[in-house]
């Protein structure tokens, strides 16, 4: 276990920057938002495979990009400073502080930004999904239930549709999603 004051972590400034410049190329082109790479190197450094930054930019961004060389690098830096915090989430064993409300209800956004995260997130698994399920299939495709409702992604399977219809049902499925990512990552990296 970590001690938890010592998870590095961006400052509020970096966030604050490293947010502005994602939804900026979100907005300029159907790039992901903060949430959704938040979601996707999470799940990239969950998952069974070595973290590489690049597949964060082939999986969030298109090839044009809008980013000014420094920008670029700015955006690459920090996504690494913030892959550095994640990892040691991760690796302190504790429910992890996904970086939206547990909720999918949202009056204000279009697309609530747990879905955000949620969709980053599972397309990690789909980029990496025969490695993911390689041992343990059954065991991971639990832990992953409460991320696969949140995403949004499985909305026409009949179990989704359920739990959509019943609001404090879905809160509760979103509740879930913190100590569902620990429970992912531990399955995937006990050895």
């Amino acid at each position: 276990m970590s001690d938890l004051n010592s998870i590095p972590a961006l400052t509020e400034d970096e966030l604050e920057i490293l947010g502005v410049l994602l939804e900026t190329e979100a907005e300029r082109q159907d790039s992901f938002d903060f949430f959704a790479v938040h979601g996707l190197i999470t799940a990239l450094l969950s998952g069974p495979n070595e973290f590489d930054i690049r597949q964060v930019w082939d999986c969030a961004f298109d090839e044009q990009l809008g980013f000014s060389k420094e920008q670029k690098a700015q955006v690459n830096e920090l996504m690494l400073k913030l892959s550095k915090e994640i990892q040691a989430w991760l690796d302190s064993g504790q429910d992890f502080p996904v970086p939206a409300d547990l909720t999918l209800v949202d009056d204000e956004e279009e697309e609530p930004p747990l879905e955000s995260w949620a969709i980053g997130y599972m397309t990690a698994v789909m980029l990496q999904e025969e490695d993911w399920y390689a041992e343990h299939e059954e065991k991971v495709a639990e832990c992953l239930f409460p991320i696969m409702y949140a995403s949004g992604l499985f909305a026409d399977e009949p179990e989704m549709a359920d739990i959509d219809e019943d609001v404090e049902l879905s809160d509760q499925m979103c509740g879930n999603i913190p100590a569902a990512v620990i429970q992912v990552y531990l399955q995937l990296h006990s050895k």
